[in-house]
């Protein structure tokens, strides 16, 4: 029965990698094919293919002369696909869901490391510690199944997030239609072609998510940065060298001084999450507690988005690029905690002081 699980669960791990890997080996060497090649060397674009698999698991790399630390988030909504695809021939070979799991995501991780380990070349390679790490983390959250109703609190927090993200998006495509004389400009440079072109389109897309985090955090007068010893936000912009891409050309050129009060904001939408979710009443004591959790949780959902959306773009003078994930989170814990003041506690206080009266 063991063996017959291991077996099950081994052979699925290896059809979702399967499941991500064969799309992105295609896309590598189709690559490879358009750009032409002096040596006929098929080994790299099956190298190629490795390190797209990885990177779309948000593992970082180390380069030559760098390293590649701030990836696509939305690139991982792929695997995750692909992982959850395999679940139910997984839970059939095992008595507890939580068992099949934890099998299933381990032998997806050591054939993640497998590829890591295999892909290694001329100095570019794969974090091996966190290849492993990152891939369990990813596949367990894959095959997870969320209790709605026990989170609503943090699901509520998502909604509100994401409807942030929708705001940055939209402020950074009309930036980007604000500066398309730019664009322009640097596609002619870069000569991509039409393969090429296509490539850099799509590679921009999936870094949509990154970028909107970047604008939320510069339209709520936190800023973020775009190399060693930039500063953009509302009141200052300090930029050096910038790679020739065409996302860069949104980059903010004047300073816009009333977003030096925009950090109200997050205190806003956190007042209203509380009004929101507090409506179920109970002790001040119960209360203290469930949001103790759910603060705990939202404010590691969001260091761990803020981190993975930022980093090092393959040079030391391109790092960091994105938020300061530290100085985000800080804003937005002593947000939380300001709006817990003001809906929960000092409420209670002033009834207090009224009973009392």
């Amino acid at each position: 029965m063991i063996a017959r699980a291991l077996g099950v669960s081994f052979r699925q791990a290896l059809r979702s990698v399967a499941l991500t890997l064969f799309p992105l080996a295609f896309i590598a060497l189709f690559a490879w094919a358009s750009a032409g090649s002096t040596s006929g060397n098929t080994s790299d674009p099956v190298r190629a293919s490795a390190w797209l698999y990885l990177g779309v698991h948000l593992i970082p790399f180390s380069i030559p002369g760098g390293k590649l630390t701030v990836l696509p988030l939305l690139a991982v909504l792929y695997p995750m696909w692909a992982i959850r695809r395999g679940l139910p021939n997984v839970e059939s070979a095992f008595n507890k869901l939580n068992g099949a799991r934890i099998i299933y995501s381990l032998w997806y991780a050591i054939l993640s490391e497998i590829l890591a380990l295999i892909s290694i070349y001329h100095g570019i390679h794969a974090n091996l510690y966190l290849t492993p790490l990152f891939t369990f983390a990813i596949a367990m959250i894959a095959t997870s199944t969320f209790a709605t109703k026990k989170n609503r609190a943090f699901y509520f927090a998502l909604y509100l997030f994401s409807i942030a993200l929708g705001i940055g998006t939209l402020v950074y495509a009309w930036s980007l239609f604000q500066h398309w004389s730019e664009i322009k400009s640097i596609s002619v440079i870069l000569g991509s072609g039409i393969v090429g072109g296509v490539l850099t389109a799509a590679i921009q897309l999936l870094y949509l998510p990154n970028i909107a985090i970047a604008s939320i955090s510069y339209l709520t007068g936190i800023g973020f940065s775009f190399g060693s010893g930039s500063v953009i936000n509302g009141t200052h912009i300090t930029l050096g060298q910038v790679p020739a891409l065409p996302f860069v050309a949104a980059l903010p050129t004047s300073t816009h001084p009333a977003l030096h009060y925009a950090p109200i904001t997050w205190l806003l939408l956190f007042i209203l999450l509380f009004i929101f979710i507090s409506r179920d009443g109970g002790s001040l004591a119960h209360v203290t507690g469930y949001w103790i959790v759910q603060g705990v949780r939202i404010f590691i959902a969001v260091a761990l988005l803020a981190y993975l959306s930022s980093g090092e773009l393959l040079r030391e003078n391109l790092n960091p690029v994105g938020v300061i994930w530290w100085k985000f989170s800080a804003v937005l814990g002593v947000a939380f905690i300001s709006a817990a003041i003001l809906t929960l506690y000092l409420p209670a206080l002033i009834r207090k002081a009224v009973n009392r009266g």
